[in-house]
């Protein structure tokens, strides 16, 4: 986590795919009773009252749904409803990280939302290909988990499907 995280008077967040807190700002461990050595000890379905909720955030592939209403937890186990606002990164390794920013509904807005730009976040999801491990890119985020073969593999393994492109000629 950046030093200038801690700045931001918005609770914020960032977990993995699997679930994992990677970081939190002062105010989202203030938010939820954890000190921030401790909150990336813990995983996000600790923070969510309902699973199913945690489930519907992280496999959505609709790229135009960023923000998502959700009953969430505190330590002691009192829970509240939450706006939770979404980013999806995505690393050259794959590897899907969710940067996400928490206000509970009812209360007042302390600060706009950061935006790194002004301009269309486009996504681009990466993958590797399962025989060779070569990068690819993909559609959605749920072929990011799946064993997806590059072009030049899948001509090796299946060279009827692409002989029939060629012979359609």
């Amino acid at each position: 986590m950046m030093e200038g995280d801690n700045k931001i008077d918005v609770a914020y967040f960032e977990v993995n795919a699997h679930g994992r807190i990677l970081s939190g700002n002062r105010r989202f461990c203030r938010m939820f009773g954890y000190s921030e050595s401790e909150v990336v000890w813990h995983y996000i379905t600790d923070f969510y009252r309902y699973l199913k909720e945690w489930e519907t955030f992280r496999d959505c592939v609709d790229e135009s749904k960023h923000s998502f209403v959700v009953r969430m937890r505190n330590r002691k186990g009192r829970s509240f409803k939450c706006s939770v606002t979404r980013e999806v990164l995505q690393d050259s390794e794959g590897h899907v990280t969710f940067r996400s920013f928490v206000t509970r509904l009812g209360e007042k807005a302390v600060a706009a939302i950061p935006e790194t730009s002004t301009e269309s976040k486009t996504l681009v999801f990466i993958t590797r290909c399962a025989h060779c491990g070569e990068q690819m890119r993909v559609n959605t985020l749920a072929e990011t988990r799946m064993r997806v073969l590059c072009d030049n593999c899948a001509a090796k393994a299946y060279p009827e499907a692409f002989n029939l492109a060629a012979g359609a000629h």
